[in-house]
């Protein structure tokens, strides 16, 4: 068996706290004063990575990386909620204690080795929690603070007054009864950046479609929400940049666990007689089922060739559980498994000797709602971005290119692919450092062409990374 070590790559000058003497062209604002910045958002913005935060994390997200770029054009100081004793180092997984008294939180997600390869081990919640009664000490004295960012914020968080008491992020370093825009507001600010939305689809998307308390928000709500922040933001005169939403099942969440696997013959033979009863009963004129959901539910298996996991599916026309004939059919390749899928199972025979339950997959009526409410937030946050003259930073377009084709930075290349990719975390969600220092860039080529301002960009390579070697 493998094993795998994780080798943080820091930049020698932030270890020695010393700066080459290079020439760094002249930098102006244009049209923005950047001399009061706040950022506003979720988990994006706050900078989790690996589903918790860890001070790391705040130090490499993506606004603090833009407000140490707009110090040469009179930005000023960024300051941040960051996080104090052993909650700093361990992380601060995003599921918190089971009772509120407790101060226990979870640690970070780790690596473990598999067959297929190194494998995400999500915190246990029946055993691994720990005490960080740090994390919630109330700091809201210590600000007000340019980063109000707060893992699981939707659009109709920021002007919740009960957001503060019941989000335990924002909690931490607000006051009670204030709201996400009333944080940023007391900082008078003259810039501002907002990335805000994912959050409103996310839940929904990465618990395999589960409306439990998790769907998704109304294009109209949406609408309504994002407009009252952004009259918000700019109703003193700020400037500001907002950024729309990646594609959500281009993450690595859901382009990370195979749809299927290849059998041998003898696997196959076996698999093929054990599904025989259930594909025959199908056919059963008595059922009255068409002939188009037979063949979408008739499960094969062939030796020697890719053979598509068996799911479990809720939505499937006929519903035959009352006698016993369960609702399953084998996924299609424009569905997804969420990163969650636990590989052990896979490993002894989820998806093939049994279906892979439905809160592990999204199928294609899932995707199709998680796509369309995609597209209509960022029509909506286009459209307010013009209304306003804001900047617009389409990370959908970008992260699209990186999901796909990939990118070029420094000589690096980075993709979407887990791990390997180096853009996204452990969790397969949020940035890795360099995924932030990409994002970052991103937002500052945006204000650069609508304020005519030149901030410079930074170097992707000089931000650490996770390398798993053997």
């Amino acid at each position: 068996m493998k094993k795998y070590k994780i080798l943080y790559l820091i930049p020698a000058a932030l270890l020695f706290g010393c700066e080459p003497d290079i020439d760094v062209p002249a930098t102006n604002g244009g049209s923005a004063d950047f001399s009061v910045y706040v950022a506003v958002g979720n988990s994006l913005t706050s900078g989790i990575q690996g589903e918790s935060l860890t001070l790391e994390g705040q130090e490499y997200c993506y606004p603090n990386i833009i407000a140490t770029q707009l110090k040469p054009l009179g930005g000023g100081e960024f300051k941040q909620p960051l996080l104090k004793g052993e909650s700093a180092t361990r992380g601060v997984f995003t599921t918190f204690y089971p009772e509120p008294s407790s101060n226990l939180v979870l640690p970070s997600i780790v690596l473990k080795a598999t067959p297929s390869g190194p494998a995400p081990v999500f915190p246990d919640p029946t055993t691994d929690w720990y005490a960080a009664p740090e994390f919630f000490e109330n700091i809201s004295a210590e600000g007000p603070y340019n980063n109000v960012g707060a893992s699981g914020a939707k659009v109709g968080s920021l002007n919740d007054p009960t957001f503060s008491s019941t989000n335990n992020w924002f909690e931490r370093f607000s006051s009670t009864g204030e709201t996400v825009l009333e944080a940023a507001m007391k900082n008078n600010p003259t810039f501002f950046s907002l990335w805000i939305g994912a959050n409103d689809v996310l839940g929904y998307s990465t618990s395999g479609g589960d409306e439990g308390g998790r769907a998704i928000t109304s294009a109209s709500e949406f609408a309504v929400d994002l407009n009252e922040a952004l009259d918000t933001l700019t109703t003193t005169g700020a400037k500001g940049v907002i950024a729309n939403i990646p594609s959500i099942t281009g993450i690595a969440y859901f382009n990370t666990i195979p749809l299927g696997t290849i059998l041998d013959s003898a696997t196959a033979n076996q698999l093929k007689a054990g599904y025989a009863g259930y594909n025959l009963a199908l056919r059963n004129p008595a059922f009255g089922i068409s002939d188009a959901e037979i063949a979408q539910r008739t499960i094969t298996f062939t030796a020697g060739q890719f053979n598509y996991f068996v799911v479990t599916d809720p939505t499937l026309k006929t519903d035959l559980t009352a006698l016993n004939i369960p609702n399953m059919r084998q996924i299609t390749s424009s569905e997804f498994l969420i990163l969650r899928t636990p590989q052990d199972s896979l490993a002894i025979g989820w998806g093939t000797a049994k279906p892979i339950p439905g809160n592990y997959h999204l199928n294609q009526e899932e995707v199709s709602k998680i796509n369309a409410a995609t597209v209509n937030y960022n029509t909506t946050i286009k459209n307010a971005a013009d209304a306003r003259g804001l900047a617009h930073y389409d990370a959908y377009a970008a992260f699209n290119v990186i999901s796909t084709t990939g990118i070029i930075e420094d000589g690096i290349s980075l993709n979407g692919k887990y791990i390997t990719g180096g853009m996204f975390s452990l969790d397969g969600v949020h940035p890795s450092t360099r995924g932030h220092a990409v994002a970052a860039n991103g937002f500052i080529d945006a204000i650069n062409s609508k304020y005519g301002s030149n901030i410079q960009s930074v170097s992707v390579s000089s931000y650490p990374v996770i390398e798993i070697t053997p």
